[in-house]
């Protein structure tokens, strides 16, 4: 008995063992990970939590994961305490990480990465793999300029449509001087590819009212769905904003309220000299350039600046790998307050876990009330 008890002790931090929850009232089951000494102390703990489970409805823009919040588990400050928490506020994190050669690392674990939040390690809540399904919306310039290579985005859209998987969702916005909503988000395949093989250049660029629009529309469904799904938006333009109603401030500032990895794409004119001597003269594009890396790299995303169109299909394949490759984190913050201040976050992995670990830069603890009566575009 003795060395029973001096065991125990030793033991100071529990195990993560990774489990998945088919929770009453979400459509699928749910992966995660729960705190405790010993797989069977895992599972008597799991069958208590989906005894007393409990799912609340979240306000739009506050930094809860809907599906999430059942699944919560936390660690004790005593050597035996195992504390579940139930309608929590999460923060969710989607992960992508790959080798120096830029292919997606598979396999990896809770244990392979520590959550820092301004520079305080947080205790991973839940860990989901690629299974978990994604919403991918695809913004698509579709003004006048890309009238010649038009077929070619046609060829690279498909492409991601038909890589996605029962269960995953696409939405194509067409841009020009208005947005507009040619397929919003559905499983059927068909409708989005006819969405894709019916647009048509013409116009001028409001590229910034169609990411905000839907940004938007992410956090509608975020709301109001019951189920843990990832969301990438993949961005499309070959010049520079001409007609928005609203500003990059305004797109970055929506985007810090959520988890969504935003890929973008802007295409380059293939001359070189003439690339050149118009970045070198015109100030838009330079910002433009700019406003597209940082859109990118502060949600997790990749930025690609092709020269010619054909270079699309790669891209775009690029993407759709990321996105079937992914992992899903979530932790509860150990400062909990929404004080409305943007909170840097960083990720590292753990030996002997290897590669680059990219997902958001951080996120803006949203008030409820500011954040839910926020007028929609």
């Amino acid at each position: 008995m003795g060395n029973n008890i001096t065991t125990r002790r030793r033991r100071t931090t529990p195990r993560y063992y990774s489990l998945a929850l088919a929770i009453p009232g979400l459509l699928r089951p749910v992966s995660c990970i729960v705190t405790a000494f010993t797989k069977s102390d895992a599972r008597r703990q799991a069958q208590n939590l989906l005894r007393r489970i409990k799912v609340r409805v979240v306000a739009p823009g506050t930094l809860a994961m809907l599906g999430l919040l059942a699944v919560a588990v936390a660690r004790d400050a005593s050597a035996q305490g195992r504390v579940f928490k139930s309608g929590v506020d999460m923060v969710a994190l989607t992960v992508t990480v790959t080798d120096a050669k830029g292919r997606c690392v598979t396999g990896l674990t809770a244990d392979s990465f520590t959550v820092l939040e301004n520079g305080v390690q947080q205790a991973v809540s839940l860990f989901g793999s690629a299974e978990i399904p994604v919403d991918v919306a695809m913004v698509l310039d579709t003004s006048g300029s890309m009238g010649s290579v038009m077929p070619v985005v046609r060829n690279a859209a498909r492409a991601v449509v038909e890589r996605l998987r029962p269960g995953d969702r696409a939405a194509i916005i067409d841009v020009k001087e208005r947005t507009r909503i040619p397929q919003p988000f559905t499983e059927d395949r068909a409708s989005v590819l006819s969405a894709v093989n019916a647009i048509s250049p013409s116009g001028s660029t409001a590229l910034y009212d169609g990411v905000y629009t839907s940004l938007r529309e992410f956090e509608r469904m975020r709301g109001q769905q019951q189920e843990l799904r990832r969301q990438a938006l993949v961005v499309l333009s070959d010049g520079v904003d001409t007609a928005s109603h609203v500003t990059f401030d305004d797109v970055t500032t929506l985007a810090r309220t959520l988890d969504v990895t935003i890929y973008t794409i802007a295409l380059r004119d293939a001359n070189e000299a003439l690339r050149k001597r118009r970045e070198m003269l015109s100030e838009p594009v330079r910002r433009a350039t700019w406003e597209m890396r940082t859109l990118a790299t502060e949600t997790g995303g990749l930025v690609f600046f092709p020269t010619v169109a054909a270079e699309l299909k790669g891209i775009y394949d690029t993407i759709a790998r990321e996105l079937t490759n992914q992992y899903a984190l979530a932790y509860v913050s150990s400062e909990p307050h929404l004080d409305g201040v943007f909170r840097r976050v960083a990720l590292k992995l753990l030996p002997p876990a290897q590669g680059i670990a990219r997902t958001r830069s951080g996120y803006v603890a949203a008030n409820r009330a500011a954040s839910s009566g926020a007028d929609a575009f």
